[in-house]
């Protein structure tokens, strides 16, 4: 049976467990997985006050922007994986996880972070064998597009004991 929004496979529901409640820092973001569309992923954000750059104009941090973009560019790499190397359970599927490396992570700041939340996608242009490439982009809650961003991955030799 195909995986659908009202029935996801278990890598679906072990992933956004792990994403939304077992890794420290997404969990301090409050990421929340969107969509797990293996062509585009996305990632929501909520803004909060210890989130904000700007006190007086209520802009998201330049530091918050950058990390969804990576994380998201994360995800969108592993969905990769997924497809073009599937495992045999999604416990051996998100150890994939420790292979993907951020090597180069470029943001480019496009407007002012303003918004109630944000939505960070991201979509994989390569995916070799040691490096993938990836092109991301944040929206707000009204659609402006606030940054995008390009990162290489160094994709890592699976362990033999993995």
């Amino acid at each position: 049976m195909m995986p659908t929004p009202s029935n996801p496979s278990e890598f679906q529901v072990a992933l956004r467990q792990v994403m939304e409640d077992r890794v420290p820092f997404c969990r301090l973001l409050g990421s929340k997985l969107r969509s797990l569309d293996p062509e585009r992923p996305e990632m929501a954000l909520a803004m909060r006050e210890e989130m904000i750059r700007n006190f007086s104009h209520g802009m998201l941090h330049g530091g918050v922007i950058a990390s969804a973009l990576d994380t998201v560019a994360g995800l969108a790499v592993l969905r990769k994986m997924k497809h073009e190397d599937p495992q045999s359970t999604a416990m051996a599927q998100l150890r994939q996880f420790a292979r993907i490396s951020t090597l180069d992570l470029r943001v480019d700041y496009l407007k002012p972070g303003r918004g109630k939340s944000f939505i960070a996608s991201a979509a994989v242009t390569r995916l070799g064998r040691r490096v993938a490439n990836v092109q991301m982009a944040l929206h707000n809650d009204e659609g402006s597009c606030i940054a995008t961003g390009a990162a290489a991955f160094m994709l890592h030799a699976a362990r033999p004991d993995a």
